[in-house]
């Protein structure tokens, strides 16, 4: 019986099997359940190099045996070990990896299955499989216990067979684009990377699948892909190459994401090219400001430091985890869609550096018609090739393609860095016409666009709307994009009066300078419970006393503000300051949430389009703050026509730019109760 009668082929399976021959491969096949302990390109090569059609059935049970007798379980070490001690030597399947000890002039293996166990690799081993130094590879070690030679370490890697490709040929790969057309090689890339492509046959979908490909074919691409579960956004990466490095939540530091400054050993950045950082929401940088501050320099420069040790590198970092939806859209509560990533990455210098946001929801969700059964590129293959090609560089072409006026630099650099990688996967040999050029380059700025969007949201002071596009484009057709659009002129706060929700006002501060105003949203509940104030989402202790000195003003004046004394003994006050970019700090917001907590315990709502500054004191009067253009300049963008203000600094006001005096009602107070009689409803 053939293979191909027991697996039925598309006209375009039949068609690569016969013009690549070796390099493809029956995806079905790896689904065999002999390979599920071992990564899909593994399973491929082994079925491309020793599984004909004549005989598959009897190859693959070859395999199979192969792999029970030499693949161990995790439980079964200490019986590896003992079988290693008593016989001298063992053979076995595992993915061995290999360092370079300068100081101590030897080179030392890690084979998992023999846990902590240190093992010393021969010069002519590491000749025959650099790959070892590279990240690691699978294959069929041979160790031998030799303490005669080595009491300390007395393993030895005596032999090595890998189960990956050595280099592939790039130019070969190229050629064989010009065999097929751009839909036939669009559905070939999408079966080599696993996926079934009948189960994705429009376009949009396919090319969201491929910007999940571009950071292993191009140099320092940084991406966030938020979306529902099950969606596969790591399925991919994952599987297709042996140097993608997946964080899965959990904590992560500086020694081993750049270098540990005991051992000077370099961290994955140096040693894989794409770093997956798996459910994100979950995930904790230890040495927060040193891992963060350490990001930023390096997705912006691709170089990192620490200690006197500095590097350079190129790979790329990927941000993956949940978001979620109502229907085919992310959920209509979310402020912005970077909020279910850590606090700690909640900053619009970290975000601007990211090239572009993939919309996660829109991607079908894995099932097992969604999984390829047809043929691809043997995926070692094809993984090594998309390495290979981030040597190449299309940004020349892109960059002939006029943008919209006004983009900064990195706006510049997403856009290029993102199709350049795009057109590596669908035209490698460079033959795109004008009009797919258009076409990727529009996709990659839409990409870049919904970056720009989220930093507008949680940061107005610094950044403004603007269209990152073709010039030949007026506006992008995602939806998201579309909604949020009408969103940030749509301000509720601005049309609605709603109990216990206020606006406060801001600087933004860079560096030690002022560099803008921005709005702070102030939510309060009173919920039954004990009498007190409880406070979340603040940065910084001058801003929390702020609120415990406006809840003691409100708990001595709650007769003069309408609050019943029932309620002010039996409910708790819940403050919360809305996610926002930056940390901010100080008490120059504490009008803001007086005007929050009487609303809450009075019930009575706040007037839509009003925001307030100024310090309160103990005894409720109203003081000056600093900032106060910045701060009225972000109540305007805001949409916001009330702002309240310390009655000293009324003058101020005067010396305001007349775009900003004419978009505002300015009112003066001298105290809260002033405020509060000003801008509650009745």
């Amino acid at each position: 019986m053939s293979l191909f009668d027991d697996h039925p082929l598309t006209d375009l399976d039949r068609k690569a099997h016969g013009l690549l021959g070796d390099k493809a491969v029956v995806k079905s096949l790896a689904q065999q359940a002999a390979f599920h302990r071992l990564p899909r390109y593994v399973s491929e090569y082994l079925i491309a190099k020793y599984v004909k059609p004549e005989t598959w059935r009897d190859d693959l049970a070859k395999i199979q045996a192969k792999i029970a007798e030499l693949l161990p379980d995790l439980e079964h070490r200490e019986l590896l070990k003992e079988k290693l001690l008593g016989k001298g030597e063992v053979t076995l399947i595992d993915n061995v990896e290999a360092r370079v000890d300068l100081r101590g002039g030897q080179r030392w293996g890690r084979v998992p299955a023999l846990g902590d166990q240190k093992v010393r690799v021969p010069a002519s081993v590491i000749e025959g499989n650099p790959g070892l130094l590279l990240g690691g590879l699978w294959g069929t070690a041979k160790v031998k216990y030799a303490p005669e030679v080595n009491a300390d370490a007395p393993n030895e890697l005596v032999a090595f067979t890998p189960f990956q490709v050595g280099p592939p040929d790039v130019a070969e790969f190229r050629a064989a684009r010009a065999k097929f057309t751009t839909d036939e090689w669009a559905a070939l890339l999408l079966q080599s990377a696993g996926y079934a492509a009948g189960a994705f046959p429009d376009r949009r979908t396919r090319l969201l699948l491929f910007a999940r490909m571009v950071p292993l074919v191009e140099r320092n691409v940084n991406l966030i892909e938020l979306g529902p579960r099950q969606t596969g956004k790591t399925f991919l990466l994952r599987n297709l190459s042996p140097r993608v490095f997946t964080v899965s939540g959990g904590k992560t530091t500086p020694a081993n994401l750049f270098v540990n400054l005991a051992t000077k050993q370099v961290g994955i950045l140096g040693t894989r090219k794409v770093v997956v950082f798996d459910e994100i929401a979950h995930t904790s940088f230890g040495d927060e400001s040193e891992t963060i501050s350490t990001l930023k320099d390096y997705m912006e420069s691709g170089q990192f430091s620490r200690g006197a040790l500095h590097f350079a590198a190129d790979a790329g970092l990927v941000f993956a985890g949940n978001v979620d939806v109502d229907g085919d859209q992310p959920h209509p509560k979310y402020a912005h869609l970077l909020e279910p990533l850590p606090d700690e990455l909640i900053d619009s210098a970290f975000l601007d550096r990211v090239h572009g946001y993939l919309p996660g929801w829109e991607v079908p969700k894995i099932t097992p018609a969604s999984v390829a059964t047809g043929v691809g590129f043997v995926t070692d293959y094809f993984g090594e090739v998309l390495a290979q090609l981030r040597k190449d560089s299309f940004a020349d072409r892109v960059r002939a393609v006029p943008l919209h006026a006004g983009l900064t630099r990195r706006d510049q650099t997403a856009v290029e860095r993102l199709t350049s990688g795009l057109l590596k996967l669908l035209h490698p040999d460079g033959n795109a016409t004008d009009a797919e050029l258009l076409e990727l380059v529009t996709f990659a700025c839409e990409l870049r666009q919904r970056v720009h969007q989220q930093l507008c949201a949680l940061a107005p002071g610094e950044f403004k709307p603007r269209l990152v596009a073709p010039a030949a484009v007026a506006a992008h057709t995602a939806k998201d994009l579309q909604r949020r659009e009408a969103a940030a002129t749509q301000d509720r706060l601005n049309s609605e009066a709603v109990v216990g929700a206020a606006t406060g006002l801001a600087v933004q501060v860079r560096d030690g300078q002022e560099v803008g105003g921005d709005v702070i949203l102030i939510q309060v509940s009173a919920i039954n419970g004990s009498p007190g104030v409880e406070v979340t989402g603040l940065h910084g202790g001058a801003l929390k006393d702020s609120v415990r000195a406006v809840y003691n003003l409100v708990r001595a004046n709650f007769r003069d503000f309408g609050i019943p004394e029932q309620r002010l003994k039996s409910q708790t006050v819940a403050v919360h300051l809305v996610k926002i970019a930056e940390s901010k700090d100080g008490p120059s917001a504490g009008l803001a949430f007086a005007v929050g907590i009487v609303s809450a315990l009075a019930n009575r709502p706040v007037k839509p389009g009003w925001a307030f500054t100024g310090e309160v004191a103990l005894h409720g009067e109203v003081g000056a703050v600093g900032g106060l253009g910045q701060k009225l300049a972000a109540a305007a963008r805001a949409g916001r026509k009330h702002v309240v203000v310390p009655a000293s600094q009324a003058t101020a006001v005067m010396g305001l730019p007349e775009e900003v005096r004419a978009a505002l009602e300015i009112h003066p107070v001298a105290t809260a109760r002033e405020a509060l009689a000003l801008a509650l409803e009745a």
